[in-house]
């Protein structure tokens, strides 16, 4: 413990050091930055689209209602004036009176659209100001969230949703539309008042769509666009941090000072935590500072540690393995998109779509919309994330050795040394490398079902399908490819039996074990069918058997490419027999 810690206050010391005062000054400018305009956003709220619409009108009384809705900007002008202007373009629309002229631009027809919207919240907040609810709102309804069928779901058990039963007296009270609500006087409070109502006029919330009653103008869908953007403020500091995790990394590779930590007393994987420590600790305030500064609750800084895992261990690898600080530029950033991708594709569908709960970012996002998150949703979200992040930091941990670090050997050379250290070093290598590569399959399966979930089922399946069992594959062979191609042990027959039935039940038993603790609630889909949930000794036939062909493959052709997808064929067509029926009837 000592040494991690001795570790750690040298790798801050030596990374404060080693950049420039330039550098120091703009990294604290773009924290700071960061933070000034999570505060802001969370306190006038977002204003993308403020003035993209420019109208000039003839009448002034125009002007100040136009202008209550900030997507216009207002010119005023005589009438030969205004036609002037509108004619010479940059104008989206005229209003000459009462009269309102557009053009055949999208811009125009939008702006159009627009103005109509601004006209009716006016209207309705100039009839607010009576003080007669109900009479501005003649017409109320109840709003009841109903689960709907997920698409994910098999298209055989797609039912209509069941209402339940509602009593005479229960109907009695229920505002309906076309009818006007008159309240009893101890129902009085449940309305909200006027003066939260014409909160609306100044771009908050609206109160009434918190109710149990609603009305139609104020009934939209439960899309949290603001708190999925405000959540993409956390993800700035994550990634810039991980950035210097991954430069000091490579500067010691470059610059072979890190062959005195290698001949130090402290073991490699001390020293891999020792460094990684202060940049995690640092990352994690950063996260709480903004955290508190946009008013949301603590509790996300545990939401977002798996996220904060994922993108330094992957930051670590990339050091690891990249030769130059220009493959390191091109790793990092292709796995920050797909990693950027994985968690905020998901959380665009929040409290929309049961697939959202795969990423984090929807944890947040819910935090941020005052909504509950009980610990299956944390489990089912983040597990995927802090299994993969040991699991880079185990193999990164492998080639944290001189032959790795400051040779120039290529990047598949590098991984395949890793595996090779953990057939060194473990018992029935092949059997529980399967295993311990699970959760990357896991992860990688998930992405695929946030990609192609709202693909027609059909289509979404066999691709599905096809990519998954090729993932698994690749993933159950690597370690026989290792055995054979290091010439751990003889290329042989027997070999290519024996290590092909070992790694098919590894992979199995591993999968049972994940699958049925983290992904129960998918376990009636027809992705979870695919991935092999409910069933026990067919999946076990499938595993042994395609890895086996695997592996005899390999043996006889030698060409790595050629016998996954051998494999890959037998393994989709099992699972397209498995989902034949569901799926195309």
């Amino acid at each position: 413990m000592m040494g991690i810690l001795t570790i750690s206050k040298w790798e801050f010391r030596r990374t404060r050091l080693s950049f420039s005062k330039k550098t120091l000054f703009l990294s604290a400018f773009l924290l700071i930055l960061i933070g000034a305009v999570s505060f802001s956003v969370s306190q006038t709220g977002l204003h993308m689209n403020d003035k993209i619409y420019k109208v000039v009108v003839t009448d002034p009384a125009l002007v100040p209602i136009i202008q209550t809705d900030d997507k216009f900007e207002v010119y005023f002008a005589q009438e030969d004036e205004a036609r002037r202007l509108f004619e010479q373009g940059g104008l989206d629309l005229l209003i000459i009176k009462t009269k309102i002229i557009h053009t055949s631009s999208e811009s125009s027809i939008s702006a159009l659209d627009a103005l109509d919207k601004a006209i009716l919240r006016y209207d309705e907040a100039r009839l607010l100001s009576y003080n007669d609810l109900n009479n501005t709102f003649p017409v109320w309804i109840t709003v009841k969230n109903i689960a709907r069928q997920q698409v994910f779901q098999s298209p055989s058990v797609q039912k209509l949703p069941e209402i339940e039963a509602v009593s005479e007296k229960t109907a009695a009270s229920t505002p309906v539309i076309g009818k006007t609500i008159t309240p009893e006087p101890g129902e009085i409070a449940q309305i909200p008042s006027i003066r939260e109502v014409t909160e609306i006029k100044k771009g908050s919330r609206s109160p009434i769509k918190e109710q149990a009653l609603a009305t139609p103008s104020h009934f939209d869908p439960p899309i949290p666009f603001k708190s999925v953007v405000l959540s993409f403020i956390f993800i700035f500091p994550i990634y810039f941090i991980a950035q210097f995790f991954s430069s000091s990394i490579m500067e010691e590779r470059v610059k072979r000072k890190g062959e005195l930590l290698l001949v130090s007393p402290v073991k490699p994987y001390q020293i891999v935590i020792g460094k990684f420590l202060p940049y995690l600790l640092i990352t994690l305030a950063l996260v709480a500072v903004i955290a508190v500064n946009i008013g949301g609750s603590i509790w996300i800084v545990l939401m977002l540690l798996p996220v904060a895992l994922i993108f330094l261990s992957t930051a670590f690898m990339g050091a690891i393995i990249a030769r130059s600080f220009k493959e390191l530029t091109f790793v990092l950033i292709f796995l920050s998109v797909f990693l950027s991708g994985y968690i905020f594709l998901p959380a665009m569908f929040a409290n929309i779509h049961a697939i959202s709960i795969i990423s984090p970012i929807t944890l947040v996002v819910k935090l941020l919309e005052n909504e509950p998150v009980s610990i299956s949703e944390y489990l089912f979200s983040t597990t995927p994330f802090y299994l993969v992040s040991i699991l880079i930091f185990m193999f990164g941990i492998f080639i944290y050795r001189e032959e790795d670090l400051f040779t120039q050997k290529p990047v598949g050379s590098k991984l395949l040394d890793s595996v090779q250290e953990f057939i060194n070093r473990v018992p029935m290598p092949v059997f529980f490398l399967s295993i311990t590569l699970l959760p990357l399959v896991f992860s990688l399966q998930l992405m695929l079902i946030v990609l192609l979930f709202n693909v027609p089922i059909r289509i979404g399946i066999v691709v599905f399908i096809l990519i998954a069992a090729f993932i698994e594959e690749v993933v159950k062979s690597a370690g026989i490819y290792t055995v054979f191609s290091r010439k751990i042990y003889p290329v042989t027959t027997g070999n290519a039996l024996k290590f092909g039935i070992l790694s098919g039940a590894g992979f199995f038993a591993g999968e049972k074990v994940l699958l049925l603790l983290v992904i129960a609630s998918i376990a009636g889909s027809v992705f979870g069918s695919v991935m092999g949930i409910g069933l026990l000794i067919y999946p076990l036939l499938l595993h042994v058997t395609s890895t086996t062909a695997a592996s005899l493959s390999l043996k006889g052709t030698g060409n790595y490419l050629f016998s996954v997808i051998f494999a890959t064929v037998i393994h989709a067509a099992y699972n397209l027999y498995l989902v034949w029926g569901v799926v195309f009837g």
